[in-house]
C-alpha cells in the first residue's frame, strides 16, 4: 500500500504544478533608454558632445540632415508594440537649437511622426529622379 501512496502523491503534485497560472512577462525595452532626469538636463545651445555624454548615441541620424538626431524609446509586451517615445534633438552649427518629446507611432508604421524629408526639397514625390 505504501508505494502506491507515494505514487499518488506524486501525480496530484505535479498535476498542481501543471495548473500554474501563466508565466511571469516582462516588458522589454528597446533602443535608447529615455530617463527623464538626464532630458530634463538637456538644454538650447549644448553642444553635439554634451548630448551624447548625457543621453548616448542616437538610434539613428537622419541621412540627409545630420543635424537631426533620432532618440527612440521602444516598448514591447508579450511580442506586441506597446509604445514608441521619441525625442528628437535638432542642431544648428552643432549646437542644439530646439528638441521636442513625441510619443507614438503604430507598429505598422512606427515613424509616422519623424519627418524624413531632406532639408530643402520639399515633398514632391520622387526628387531624386531626374526625369
Amino acid at each position: 500500500m505504501r508505494p502506491i501512496s507515494i505514487h499518488i502523491l506524486f501525480a496530484a503534485l505535479l498535476l498542481v504544478g501543471c495548473s500554474f497560472p501563466g508565466i511571469y512577462k516582462d516588458q522589454v525595452k528597446q533602443g535608447n533608454q529615455l530617463i527623464t532626469e538626464r532630458i530634463e538636463r538637456l538644454e538650447i545651445s549644448m553642444t553635439k558632445d554634451q548630448v551624447q555624454f548625457l543621453l548616448g548615441s542616437p538610434i539613428t541620424v537622419n541621412t540627409f540632415n545630420p543635424n537631426r538626431w533620432i532618440y527612440l524609446e521602444r516598448i514591447d509586451f508579450d511580442g506586441k508594440v506597446q509604445r514608441n517615445n521619441y525625442l528628437i534633438v535638432n542642431f544648428k552649427d552643432d549646437l542644439v537649437s530646439d528638441f521636442q518629446r513625441e510619443s507614438g507611432g503604430s507598429p505598422s508604421d512606427p515613424l509616422s511622426k519623424i519627418d524624413t524629408t531632406p532639408p530643402g526639397h520639399p515633398d514632391e514625390g520622387l526628387w531624386w529622379w531626374p526625369f
